[in-house]
């Protein structure tokens, strides 16, 4: 299964890593060092988009063009737009062109209404706290098959490409690679985020800021909801997550 992984992303600079020998974290100068878990699902994907533009690059080029087209308010605009199709909401509210981030997370709590997940009061809990760790151990409980991983290395500045090269989502409520591509550029831009895993249904980032009042952790933890509803998995509110945000960095996606 590596081989193929590493087959597919020829273009890249790639290391095959034995897991028991993983140095974390994964640093170096000028580098993206993105830890890929090998998986059917991801070599499923890879091979999907092959056959569709004959090749990955051929893929990420045509993904880019695209990515360059689409404003972040429109990218989100347009995850929201996927979630409503399948809602009993009125179709006037399923129309969000023209329509700003503050109307379209609107639309999109509409979804649970009544729920107290989308209660945005900010809540400071012992368990919002709680951080989650990248080890070795996480990364062996995650590979399907054999003992290795691929380490997958970008330049600095186009970490955000890394959901074109691995090609992981457009599958049930997980946005299309172009769309988190957008999102990451922007959460690059404006927190330092860098990947530094990827596996068949997960992506895991970290901050080099963090939101500096609660206003502003508010706004991300609705970005976030957006772009992974499971956020709130684990929290009791999005006023819950907001505080998580406030002070912890590592940000973990993850779909059903």
């Amino acid at each position: 299964m590596v081989e193929e992984l590493v087959e597919y992303l020829d273009e890249c600079e790639t290391e095959v890593v034995a897991v028991e020998q993983l140095a974390l974290p994964l640093q170096a100068e000028g580098k993206h060092r993105i830890l890929v878990l090998p998986g059917y699902n991801l070599l499923e994907m890879m091979e999907e988009v092959c056959e569709e533009a004959e090749t990955l690059s051929a893929f990420v080029a045509q993904q880019l063009e695209e990515a360059r087209s689409l404003s972040v308010e429109d990218t989100f605009r347009k995850i929201v737009e996927s979630r409503l199709v399948y809602t009993d909401l009125p179709a006037e509210e399923k129309q969000l062109q023209g329509k700003n981030f503050s109307e379209c997370y609107q639309a999109y709590a509409a979804m649970w209404e009544g729920s107290e997940l989308v209660h945005e009061q900010l809540v400071a809990t012992e368990a919002s706290t709680e951080p989650f760790q990248l080890d070795r151990e996480w990364a062996q409980d995650r590979i399907e098959d054999g003992d290795s991983l691929v380490v997958l290395n970008l330049p600095q500045e186009r970490g955000h490409e890394a959901p074109l090269w691995i090609p992981m989502g457009g599958y049930n409520e997980c946005p299309l690679p172009v769309y988190q591509s957008v999102i990451f550029k922007h959460f690059q831009e404006q927190y330092g985020a860098s990947i530094l895993a990827v596996t068949g249904d997960t992506w895991v980032l970290q901050a080099k800021r963090r939101p500096q009042t609660a206003e502003e952790a508010l706004q991300l933890a609705k970005e976030h909801f957006i772009f992974c509803q499971y956020v709130l998995d684990d929290q009791q509110t999005l006023g819950h997550y907001a505080d998580y945000l406030l002070k912890q960095d590592v940000w973990y996606f993850w779909w059903d």
